[in-house]
């Protein structure tokens, strides 16, 4: 999955002319009053989504307290509602269609929300929201998910244990009518007391506390979402075969497209660099063991402008979807599907070329599976996602390699991920859509002449490092992404690396979107730290 050469290429892309990155709409850059303390995880996750913004020259302000229409908006905007309106609200505060946040407020007075809010047909948009109003929304819109029973019960006499249980200093100034709905939003951890056991029902809410209180609705809302752990079986994974056991697919990385001549071409599985291992039988037989689907995944990369030949060679073609063919029918491993890996496809005029071939491989795989996967399509403009999302079971979407050399940016950081991640799920169900995770890290070495350079350490090596005297280790934010720092005798040190906590951001993307599933490339790569995480977080 995009070689090391293929990164270096993207990064010339990114530099050429006017030796400046591409623009990305993401917000990449840190807020300049944002802490690394309890509510940053939450102000950069709300941002990577779009969510919550910041305030104008680089800060976030924090300690502002918002609007009702503000909390309202970005509550209702971590849905993932529609942004187009019915105009069916009717209140005299709210008539303007064209208003930032109506979209947003019609959704919610749609949903019986906000109900208790509205006082003689008015809302009061720009009324500051209190902690109990807050608290009866969010709680309001979890009970939504009970039936009838269970709500009325909880009404009735569940939230009265709650109280009694919480005890809250200041519990009788909260409005007796909100008590339900603020209770049931306290049991469920969203809206709960300071350290001095006070609720501070009249106090206004800060929009920290609210990216903090979205992020939990939002990890209330997915914490039974599924998604499927995929596993890149290829180079060195056998110490990590028995981690098949946390996956529900394993694609081995164990074939190429051979293209000699015009007109030829074949499966290669013997002769290159992706090639059946030696000893393949015990890989094979974990796999069976632990039941994960198997794909045999095939690799070409356009070197020379090999591929970008072959997908103009029908003759070359018709001969590899026959290698194919008879591969699959014969094959010992049990394979149940393909996994085409074609990489550098640049042109838009490629994106028909490629097309034809994956509808002809698609009517010869006797009901195999097919699965593909693409790059971002920033650099390369050869791939129809709209038509491959149409033709393939599952597509996988390669969300890495963006490091480039002069900004220091690194090769996933969390906001390009999504941004990644929005724009393919214009064309591709989500349930088909594969979020792929790279297991790498990024080093920038600065000499002592002032040269800096760019290169890609080994996991062990990153590893060992981080256990050194001298290694400074934090999990920075916006990237959510490990940045190491150390000096040595070769100059400064800067790595990116992409740890346990990075990929459970990663998988946390996956489940907001619900994708169908995260892919691992490459098994071998990955840390027992790192399993533990895809155990936990996917639906093995």
């Amino acid at each position: 999955m995009l070689k090391k050469i293929v990164a270096f290429s993207m990064a010339i892309m990114l530099c050429a002319g006017s030796g400046s990155t591409m623009a990305y709409s993401a917000q990449t850059q840190a807020f300049s009053d944002v802490p690394n303390d309890w509510a940053a995880s939450s102000i950069y996750k709300l941002s990577t989504l779009g969510v919550i913004s910041g305030m104008g020259k680089g800060t976030f302000k924090g300690d502002a307290v918002l609007t009702r229409e503000a909390f309202v908006k970005m509550l209702m905007a971590s849905l993932q509602v529609d942004s187009s309106t019915t105009q069916t609200m009717k209140l005299q505060d709210m008539r303007d269609p064209n208003r930032w946040s109506y979209p947003y407020i019609e959704s919610a007075y749609e949903q019986d929300l906000i109900d208790f809010m509205i006082k003689d047909n008015r809302f009061n948009p720009t009324q500051e929201i209190t902690r109990e109003e807050v608290a009866v929304l969010t709680g309001r819109m979890l009970l939504q998910k009970l039936d009838d029973q269970e709500q009325a019960s909880w009404n009735q006499t569940g939230w009265k244990a709650e109280a009694d249980k919480r005890k809250f200093k200041d519990a009788t100034q909260i409005d007796s009518s909100y008590q339900a709905d603020l209770y049931y939003s306290a049991q469920l951890g969203m809206m709960v007391g300071d350290e001095a056991g006070k609720f501070r029902p009249k106090a206004s809410l800060t929009r920290k506390e609210a990216a903090v209180i979205i992020e939990r609705m939002i990890n209330e809302r997915i914490k039974e979402t599924e998604v499927a752990g995929i596993g890149y079986y290829a180079i060195e994974s056998f110490k990590q075969a028995q981690q098949m056991q946390f996956l529900n697919e394993v694609k081995f990385g164990w074939s190429e497209l051979s293209y000699m001549a015009d007109g030829i071409a074949a499966l290669d599985l013997d002769n290159s660099f992706y090639s059946v291992p030696s000893g393949w039988e015990s890989a094979i037989q974990i796999a069976d063991q632990y039941q994960v689907q198997k794909e045999l995944s095939v690799f070409s990369d356009n070197r020379d402008q090999k591929l970008s030949k072959f997908l103009k060679d029908l003759p070359a073609q018709k001969a590899f979807i026959q290698s194919v063919h008879d591969t699959m029918k014969n094959n010992p491993y049990g394979f149940t599907g393909i996994s085409i890996d074609f990489e550098g496809l640049k042109n838009s005029s490629e994106q028909s070329d490629f097309v034809a071939f994956l509808k002809a491989l698609r009517q010869e795989l006797d009901g195999l599976t097919l699965s593909v996967t693409v790059p971002p399509t920033e650099w390369y403009k050869g791939y129809d996602l709209r038509q491959i999302g149409a033709i393939a079971d599952q597509v996988i979407v390669m969300a890495y390699d963006y490091t480039h050399l002069e900004s220091d940016l690194p090769s996933a950081p969390l906001p390009l991920v999504n941004e990644t991640i929005q724009t393919v799920l214009k064309d591709i169900p989500k349930n088909k859509l594969v979020l792929g995770i790279s297991k790498q890290a990024n080093q920038w070495i600065t000499r002592k002449d002032g040269t800096v350079v760019l290169e890609n350490p080994a996991i062990k090596l990153v590893e060992e490092r981080v256990a050194k005297t001298g290694s400074k280790s934090v999990f920075d934010y916006p990237y959510f992404l490990e940045k190491i720092t150390f000096k040595d005798e070769r100059g400064n040190h800067l790595i990116w690396y992409e740890d346990e906590q990075s990929i459970e951001a990663k998988i946390w993307l996956a489940k907001y979107y619900g994708l169908h599933g995260v892919s691992l490339w490459y098994m071998g790569n990955y840390t027992a730290a790192d399993y533990e995480v895809v155990r936990r977080d996917t639906n093995r």
